[in-house]
């Protein structure tokens, strides 16, 4: 009898095994599939495109650089305060690269007017100006002033100085959190700002929403404004779930731009919605398409900054609305 219940119990712990092993071997995670190659995204979007012609941004590219570097150099010297050559050498590569910046005249900032310019050698002058509250907008070719009246906007918010952190500046003064390793913090810092060469200024680490490190580099203080770049986005939502809190949009209603309500026009489906998710379907052209060519047009992505924000409106549409792929990954475009 004892031999039979032995070979029971063994038995039954070797079926428990092996269904421990076959429930393990179930749930252990997959591999990852491999991420598609640059080939099949382009000809899985072939496939999302509609018939419209695509249409270059037109001008010469290196006048469209030279409106992007003379933005750039306005917003660094009268709203950063950066030194001039500094900035020249280490800001805002996007809309103003800088090997195309050797082909272009060194930028004269006019402290007196709040200017800056940028001429293209044996072309025109990019004028970029500083408008307080509206920051630094590069005029159009040919223009002396912007097509709007500047405005000085009141805050209605309380004093910052006086507000806990992160509506206002005031921070806890409670000892960390014990889980927290701030030797590993330290770490971390420190390898954000080595090497000098890295140019990096400023860090802010934030953890359980509490703000547990931050350090500046030189000349820069948590009250610097420093470019703000594809951040706008999140203050554009931010800003348009206000106005649909308060009624005055829909987030599915058709996008509010008349250029697009006229006649037959396609864009006309495109929603709110799809701007935000930057699935609208325009058709742009960007530096991180899979197809991009360097030696190409002008993109359409960065002519959203340097060429005039209002050619964003007459962006043919490229794709269906809606869809997860998108056309640059870019949304409703803000300045900096």
């Amino acid at each position: 009898m004892r031999v039979l219940v032995t070979a029971f119990l063994l038995a039954f712990v070797a079926t428990v095994a092996q269904t421990q092993q076959t429930v393990a071997a179930k749930s252990a995670p997959s591999a990852p599939d491999p991420p598609p190659s640059p080939a099949a995204l382009i000809a899985h979007a072939k496939t999302l495109e509609l018939d419209t012609p695509y249409v270059a941004p037109p001008g010469d590219p290196l006048v469209h650089h030279a409106a992007g570097f003379a933005k750039v150099m306005c917003s660094a010297a009268f709203i950063t305060g950066l030194d001039p050559d500094f900035a020249a050498e280490n800001v805002g590569y996007f809309t103003a690269p800088y090997e195309m910046r050797a082909k272009l005249g060194k930028p004269v900032v006019d402290r007196e007017h709040k200017q800056v310019h940028v001429r293209v050698p044996g072309g025109v002058t990019r004028t970029a100006v500083y408008l307080g509250d509206q920051g630094c907008v590069t005029l159009p070719v040919g223009k002396e002033s912007v097509g709007f009246k500047p405005v000085k906007l009141k805050s209605s918010l309380p004093d910052a100085s006086k507000q806990a952190w992160p509506t206002g500046d005031v921070l806890a003064d409670d000892p960390p959190p014990t889980e927290l390793e701030l030797a590993k913090v330290k770490e971390a810092v420190d390898a954000a700002f080595d090497p000098p060469e890295g140019k990096t200024a400023a860090l802010v680490v934030t953890w359980k929403g509490r703000l547990i490190a931050e350090r500046y580099a030189p000349g820069i203080t948590e009250q610097t404004p420093l470019e703000s770049w594809s951040m706008g986005k999140s203050v554009t939502a931010t800003l348009m779930g206000v106005l649909i809190q308060q009624s005055a949009y829909e987030l599915w209603q058709p996008a509010p731009i008349p250029e697009w309500q006229e006649g037959h026009d396609l864009r006309s489906e495109i929603r709110i919605a799809d701007l935000l998710h930057m699935s609208s379907g325009l058709r742009i052209k960007a530096l991180e398409d899979p197809d991009y060519d360097p030696a190409g047009t002008y993109p359409d992505h960065l002519y959203l900054y340097t060429g005039g924000v209002t050619r964003f409106t007459m962006r043919p549409p490229g794709r269906c609305n809606g869809s997860r792929e998108r056309s640059g990954g870019i949304a409703t475009p803000t300045r900096s």
